[in-house]
């Protein structure tokens, strides 16, 4: 008959370690197999045929319902070995066993589920193997699928080692472990998924976005052959998104930028020069941060910038008016290697700085609540802010909706006008010279 039990070799105390399972049978097989579980140490029996100890001062990091549900698994996984065993035909080996635990936790055994899937998707979109209209996915979007897997993980209650400790320095619980599989995407996972976004104050578009990843995974898994759930289809089953409250800087904050002397620290003055580019070119981060001198064309009376948008592939042809050639001159026309991250944390300072501090009132839903505050304008720039304010000020400066769609490449007019941050006293000005407000001849009243 054989024995399964379930063993942590580990005594580091706050560090979790992987239970692996003993299974032998009498003068013919001990196998030692790692799983998936890991639990930490201190809360480990260590007696022969026990798993935790009986009575365990519970935390944050280590709570009744965890242990409940460990050894419950504990349990199906003795099951579910020993009635593959029965079925059995030849000899029981290593390669075998480990095969059923790997089935019994969803791994790939032939079959793909939900969580390889995923990995396989990140794996061909990064590696171009997978393309998205006939183009690779920009570097944003892998990254925004890799923050995606990251946070479903989490769902699902499989941590990293590192990111277990940072859940214990916070003294967050973690999540028990309950895997999805393809047919698991239901409207009450739905509900479940949004419940869990909101507990952690994350705002709407934030959760659209992860729910909008999910969907495409099980759009085109279903597409693959892989499932034939439809659940995610449902008008219930929304990535929910809402208009956000972003700001624009105007001419004369553009002008203080210009002005703010940074030559005494040289990231600061990197990252506003190439902030400032994004700002007079209307361009998305991943293109005003590669502006090079090859991109720099001369044309009859004047010099554009022409080059490939990254995200979208499309051609755009920008005019370099005179504040943006003095910033590239700067730098021989080609601008310094910048990373996003960084710049979303400088421009911040160097607005500040600048005094670009009006306070703003603003209104935003975290959790499910509508939450509002006052704050320093300055407070609320980063990298994108840069394509809001060159839309903006090229509608405020009279260019046409069609031109600067041109300029910065957006396909459509309902998508470009969500950039335009102008107030009703900004606008007014802007028509304040159009002939219908000017007015040629007074209009008659008939008597």
């Amino acid at each position: 008959m054989a024995k399964i039990s379930f063993i942590v070799r580990s005594k580091i105390v706050g560090q979790p370690a992987t239970v692996y399972l003993r299974y032998v049978e009498k003068g013919q097989v001990d196998y030692w197999i790692p799983t998936q579980e890991k639990v930490f140490p201190e809360y480990w029996s260590g007696n022969k045929g026990k798993t935790f100890l009986p009575n365990p001062a519970y935390t944050v990091t280590f709570t009744e319902r965890m242990k409940v549900d460990t050894d419950a698994r504990f349990m199906q996984l003795r099951q579910f070995i020993s009635s593959n065993r029965l079925n059995l035909k030849g000899n029981l080996t290593k390669e075998w066993l480990k095969q059923i635990i790997d089935k019994y936790y969803n791994k790939s055994t032939g079959v793909e589920d939900l969580n390889s899937y995923i990995e396989r998707f990140i794996k061909e979109i990064t590696s171009g193997e997978r393309l998205s209209d006939s183009r690779r996915y920009n570097h944003g979007t892998v990254k925004n699928y890799l923050g995606f897997q990251s946070m479903f993980n989490e769902f699902q209650g499989i941590y990293t080692e590192k990111r277990i400790k940072e859940l214990q320095a916070k003294k967050e619980a973690l999540r028990p472990r309950k895997i999805y599989d393809f047919n698991d995407i239901t409207t009450d996972f739905y509900d479940d998924y949004m419940a869990y976004f909101n507990s952690k104050n994350y705002s709407p578009n934030t959760i659209g976005r992860h729910v909008s990843k999910l969907k495409v995974i099980m759009r085109e898994s279903k597409e693959e052959g892989l499932h034939n759930n439809t659940e995610f289809t449902r008008k219930t089953f929304k990535a929910v998104s809402i208009e956000v409250q972003n700001v624009y800087l105007k001419e004369d904050e553009l002008k203080l930028l210009l002005k703010l002397d940074l030559s005494q620290n040289k990231h600061l003055d990197i990252a506003k020069d190439v902030f400032l580019c994004g700002c007079f070119t209307a361009q998305r981060f991943s293109d005003y941060s590669r502006f090079n001198k090859g991109m720099v064309k001369t044309y009859p009376n004047m010099k554009v910038l022409e080059f490939i948008q990254t995200k979208t592939g499309a051609k755009c042809v920008v005019p370099i008016r005179f504040e943006l050639d003095q910033i590239l001159k700067k730098y021989d026309y080609t601008l310094p290697r910048t990373h996003e991250q960084k710049l979303n944390k400088y421009i911040k300072t160097i607005c500040s700085q600048a005094g670009i501090n009006e306070q703003v009132n603003i209104e935003e839903y975290r959790g499910g609540m509508k939450v509002k505050k006052t704050l320093p304008k300055y407070e609320l720039i980063k990298t994108h802010t840069a394509r809001r304010s060159g839309a903006t000020n090229m509608k405020l400066a009279g260019v046409s909706n069609y031109d600067i769609m041109k300029i910065g490449g957006w396909k459509t007019e309902r998508e470009f006008l969500t950039y335009l941050k102008m107030s009703q006293e900004e606008t007014a000005l802007s028509l304040a010279q159009h002939p219908f407000f000017i007015g040629n001849t007074p209009l008659s009243v008939a008597n």
